[in-house]
């Protein structure tokens, strides 16, 4: 490959994986071990580059490869990555194959439950059957319902080792995206927010590939255990990088899981420092799709100790938007449940309703009153304009008699 270095560098940085001309030199000579990601990428440039096609035997000669060296030179974290990758890989082969023969099992079971329903619907009609008819057809018919049985108990005990396989899987994908993160954090020790970039570039990835391989179960999965055991600080970089992908979906996924399942202070701390609050909700705004997402999904113990916290720190914007979107979001019922125990809540939340309905009343009486007194105002105003000309034309011919 007669491509420059930088070009290579540039070309493998795609989807993520941040390659420059020095890394690369590093992984030429042996001294830093590729990322396990960087394999099939590196087949890619070539084949690219040949006008050829990717061998999948080439790449997973590679990535074995790759494996070695790390385990070898004692970079576990690296070797660690290899090692689940390969595992998730084999994995999902596995689920893929039960879930084929699952389907394959389903069409025989169909298949029984017609010939036994046929069977079933010409003993029906005796009259015009000879005995001998008669004791096939029976016969069919307890032939197809053993058949189902065993078929049935094939298709239950399949079902289990699918639920199995796919909470593998899920498990597997939780430790690749700790693993990620583990290594995007070692990785020539870049800032914390540079961190989290990578991570959630990567994330993104992974869950849009999932998503386009009809894996959905993976990404739900991902996506929740991201948002209970990562800082809220990852989760809304993944937040970012959801809408800069515009997966907007997906990103609305992510802030109703950090609803349920964040830590209420870190939630709180995320938006504290907001200086203003709109009642209109754009894409990008953290801080109010937050506040909808806690009115909405939020449960009761961590709306209340959200509440608690911006109290105490007298945040009384974010108090207010807050009640604004429970009031505005949440049922009588709903309210009276999350003030149950906590009363000093009730009271802003009844204030702020106060100041709502003296806001709505205002508006209902300008709306009946403004054609009435709009006229009158326009006179009062342009009586008073004639009076103050009036006054200056007075006031000139005084100084020139």
């Amino acid at each position: 490959m007669d491509l420059p270095s930088y070009e290579v560098a540039r070309r493998l940085t795609t989807d993520g994986m941040r390659v420059d001309k020095t890394r690369l030199s590093k992984f030429l000579n042996g001294r830093e071990v590729p990322r396990h990601a960087l394999a099939a990428r590196l087949h890619q440039v070539l084949a690219e580059e040949e006008g050829t096609g990717v061998e999948p035997q080439e790449v997973a000669l590679t990535r074995k490869l790759m494996y070695e060296a790390a385990r070898v030179s004692g970079k576990r974290l690296t070797a660690r990555e290899h090692e689940i990758a390969e595992a998730a890989e084999r994995i999902e082969q596995e689920r893929v194959r039960t879930a084929e023969a699952l389907a394959v099992l389903n069409r025989e079971l169909e298949a029984e439950r017609r010939l036994r329903r046929e069977a079933e619907e010409a003993l029906e009609d005796l009259s015009s059957r000879t005995q001998e008819q008669i004791e096939v057809l029976q016969a069919q018919r307890e032939a197809a319902q053993r058949r189902i049985d065993e078929l049935q108990d094939q298709v239950t005990r399949t079902e289990a080792l699918l639920r199995l396989q796919t909470s593998d899987a899920g498990m597997m994908a939780r430790a690749a995206v700790e693993t990620a993160a583990e290594l995007a954090r070692w990785e020539d020790s870049p800032s914390q927010p540079a961190v989290q970039n990578v991570i959630a570039q990567r994330f993104v990835d992974q869950v849009a590939q999932w998503r386009d391989d009809d894996e959905d179960q993976k990404a739900e999965e991902a996506i929740e255990h991201l948002c209970k055991a990562q800082p809220v600080t990852t989760a809304r970089a993944v937040w970012n990088q959801f809408g800069s992908s515009q997966r907007w979906v997906d990103q609305q996924r992510v802030m109703i899981a950090v609803a349920r399942l964040g830590d209420p202070l870190e939630l709180f701390r995320s938006v504290q420092n907001e200086i203003a609050f709109p009642d209109e909700i754009r894409r990008y705004d953290w801080s109010g799709n937050l506040l909808v997402a806690l009115a909405e999904h939020g449960p009761h113990s961590t709306v209340r100790r959200f509440h608690k916290a911006a109290r105490e720190r007298g945040k009384d914007r974010l108090l207010a938007a807050l009640n604004r979107q429970l009031i505005k979001r949440q049922s009588r019922a709903g309210r009276r449940a999350l003030i149950a125990d906590d009363p000093a809540f009730g009271e802003d939340l009844k204030a702020r309703r106060r100041t709502l309905a003296k806001a709505r009343a205002e508006n209902i009486a300008y709306g009946i009153l403004r054609p009435f007194v709009m006229p009158i105002l326009i006179y009062l105003d342009r009586r008073e304009r004639r009076q103050q000309e009036k006054r200056a034309q007075e006031a000139q011919g005084a100084e020139h008699p």
